[in-house]
């Protein structure tokens, strides 16, 4: 049995060609890597599961890499699927140098960086699900010699139609390479790793690296006690969060009233890629700086050591409660968070959640397939293949996801809708079809944001607008609502009595662009289902 010393000198000799450009500078390695390297030396499909900044890409990286050199795999032999495309930049700009150092190419491919040259791609390439599947398409061949696949911030998308598009992505790509692959996956928080990576990994193991930080937490009222307690503890450094782009904007310009217009950045989507980056600069650089950001942030793109974390609207979940003050402190053992509450009833959710936080009781998650994959992936895989799939190819595509017959009403469905069409044994897709994948139409599967009227059912009232994603208890309007029905646009509502409120924090399940092309009877089957207890 290794000490940790004896274990220390193991690993790094076995990890000859890549220990001093990933760990030199810091002469050993974490407590995530001592347990994950091993392991994924081995040949086998992990999941880990560890804090923000304990050091997890690295402990499945470096290892790839080491293998890629000493088996001398060919190029494109390794996927970095990233959730989004801030987090696919900063993953880029991260190891771009490093495999540079070790001899070996890198590339990005994102809607913002949609070039790919088939005729000498990667060895490495770092990417998104959707232009996965846009790739596939159009590039088969480029994935013949796949040997290892991570699915980096897995919690983001699991049990959503990206998640459930990323599995039906990964069985395509096992038809398409001459070996089998690896699949790892990387998060901080999952509530049930062995539920979440049979979806993903096949068999599998699972390393965890607790590595539990203090969270030290406030709660205010207002920016501007923010602003005093920033000065009076010498933060230099805050980033604040934010569920909403419009309210982002608004908080910011609060911001610039306190600590001036030249200290205060934005980071949401729908600023564009190049003001994003400038954010992120200007947090990695300045000794001072505050960021007000949306989820874009959650995840972990570099901007610095956050002296920081502020709330400035209730997180969407426990685990996002999670994400965001794991951003803060990076360098201490200490999150150093604060709230803000907009009422009694706000600040008795916020309790509940950072009392959940702190215990570790994550909300448990019910899994659900969503059947708009089905179509979308129907669609994609005639569109790259034009000489016709048989029924055959679909069902095993799609076995455990959705049943036989369901498959085939969806197949019947859109053949009746002109999308699709049989001839002899082969399903083929129409010009309709093919027209709207040469668009780059068919590869996406969210739907665009949706508004959401509330309406308190005890007076009939319009109470406001949410947006997607939404949870089953929400505060709006400074009280507390639980969701009792859900019709087209609108939400029924009813107050919540802060005494016998018990939070229930899951975020509403949204279906993906494409569950509007299901048949009738079948959206009705797969609609997620209103149940509430305390109602």
């Amino acid at each position: 049995m290794f000490g940790e010393m004896e274990l220390q000198k193991e690993l790094r000799k076995k990890l000859e060609r890549t220990w001093i450009t990933f760990f030199g500078r810091y002469g050993k390695f974490l407590p995530v890597q001592l347990k994950a390297i091993p392991v994924v030396l081995q040949g086998k499909n992990v999941m880990i599961i560890s804090p923000t900044a304990s050091g997890k890409t690295e402990a499945v990286v470096a290892p790839i890499l080491e293998r890629c050199i000493k088996e001398n795999w060919r190029k494109m032999s390794i996927l970095y699927i990233s959730p989004t495309r801030a987090l696919a930049n900063d993953m880029y700009y991260r190891l771009n140098e490093q495999l540079k150092e070790l001899g070996l190419s890198l590339s990005l491919k994102t809607g913002d960086r949609p070039k790919f040259n088939p005729d000498n791609p990667p060895d490495f390439l770092i990417t998104t699900p959707e232009s996965l599947d846009s790739l596939i398409c159009r590039h088969r061949a480029s994935f013949e010699n796949v040997k290892a696949v991570v699915l980096d911030e897995i919690h983001l998308i699991d049990n959503t139609y990206r998640g459930d598009q990323m599995r039906i992505l990964l069985r395509r790509l096992r038809h398409i390479t001459k070996d089998d692959f690896n699949i790892y996956t990387l998060s901080a928080t999952v509530v049930n790793p062995e539920d979440v990576g049979s979806r993903y990994l096949g068999n599998f193991e699972i390393v965890i690296s607790p590595g539990k930080r203090e969270i030290e937490y406030t709660f205010v009222s207002s920016l501007d006690e923010v602003f005093y307690y920033a000065n009076y503890e010498k933060l230099r450094k805050l980033l604040i969060f934010c569920n909403r782009r419009a309210i982002a904007e608004f908080a910011a310009e609060e911001c610039r009233r306190l600590w001036g217009r030249n200290g205060v950045v934005v980071h949401h989507g729908s600023l564009s890629k190049k003001i994003r980056e400038e954010a992120e600069i200007f947090m990695k650089e300045s000794y001072y700086g505050v960021c007000v950001a949306t989820m874009t942030l959650e995840v972990g793109i570099d901007i610095g050591d956050i002296d920081a974390i502020v709330l400035a609207e209730v997180p969407w979940s426990i685990s996002s409660l999670l994400q965001r003050i794991g951003r803060g402190n990076r360098r201490t053992q200490k999150c150093r968070a604060f709230a803000i509450f907009n009422s009694e009833e706000e600040k008795i959710m916020l309790e509940k959640m950072f009392e959940a936080a702190i215990s570790g009781n994550l909300e448990p998650v019910l899994y659900l397939p969503d059947l708009s994959v089905v179509v979308q992936q129907i669609f994609s895989s005639l569109f790259a293949n034009p000489g016709g799939l048989e029924l055959g190819y679909f069902t095993k595509l799609f076995d455990g996801f959705c049943s036989k017959e369901d498959l085939i009403d969806i197949l019947e469905h859109l053949k009746k809708q002109m999308w699709i069409e049989e001839r002899g044994k082969k399903w083929f897709a129409t010009t309709k079809l093919m027209d709207l994948g040469e668009k780059g139409e068919i590869h996406s599967n969210i739907p665009s944001d949706e508004v959401f009227k509330v309406i308190d059912v005890t007076s009939d009232k319009v109470v406001g607008e949410v947006q997607f994603p939404f949870d089953y208890t929400f505060v709006l309007a400074g009280k507390v609502w639980r969701v009792v029905d859900v019709e087209d646009d609108k939400i029924y509502v009813k107050p919540e009595k802060s005494k016998s409120f018990i939070p229930i924090f899951k975020t509403h399940k949204s279906e993906g662009a494409f569950f509007s092309y299901l048949p009738e009877h079948l959206k009705k089957k797969y609609k997620p289902k209103w149940i509430y207890g305390n109602s």
